[in-house]
């Protein structure tokens, strides 16, 4: 089952603004201050964050792309991967966008990867806002997607399902609070 809902660590309301040092990481990711400030608005209006990660067999066709910075400053050039190497680097990004904006997010693989307990499901910013919590998490969620191998079959429905019924459960605080998820 998900643990989708609100994230103890917004639980009681806490949506303080995002620490400055935060909304400096994203400007150093070339993001302007405007436009990270307003993406860590977005923890107002989504509370509740879930990706659903294919992990499935099929992510190991090399139809996929990565960017790989150059030698030349602020440049970058699209090369040829794996779609698995496409979603590892996707998920380290925004496990770390999460940690930036200290948003709940929840990250949900398809098929158990087997790197130890609870990897299956990994989060960030749920329970804590603690840095240095995040910052575990962070690591976590990285080391799962670089220990696991994509392999298994696509059980996306059920997933859909198990996240419908979450949310469903969540609906009528979501709307009273005029809040959505991001799925």
């Amino acid at each position: 089952k998900s643990n989708c809902g609100p994230p103890s660590s917004r639980r009681n309301g806490a949506f303080a603004p995002v620490p400055e040092h935060r909304i400096e990481q994203l400007v150093k990711q070339g993001y302007t201050r405007g436009h990270a400030t307003s993406l860590a608005q977005t923890i107002k209006n989504f509370p509740v964050r879930i990706w659903v990660v294919d992990n499935s067999g099929s992510m190991q066709k090399t139809d996929g792309h990565r960017f790989v910075e150059t030698k030349r400053t602020q440049d970058v050039k699209v090369v040829g991967c794996s779609r698995w190497n496409e979603i590892v680097d996707c998920i380290e990004y925004h496990a770390q966008m999460a940690a930036a904006l200290e948003a709940p997010t929840t990250f949900r693989m398809l098929n158990d990867p087997a790197c130890g307990p609870n990897s299956q499901q990994f989060g960030i910013a749920e329970n804590s806002l603690d840095a240095h919590v995040i910052q575990e998490e962070v690591d976590r969620a990285i080391y799962i997607m670089k220990t696991a191998q994509p392999g298994g079959v696509t059980p996306l429905v059920r997933h859909i399902q198990e996240i419908a019924q979450s949310v469903r459960e969540l609906e009528p605080q979501l709307r009273a609070d005029g809040c959505r998820v991001a799925i």
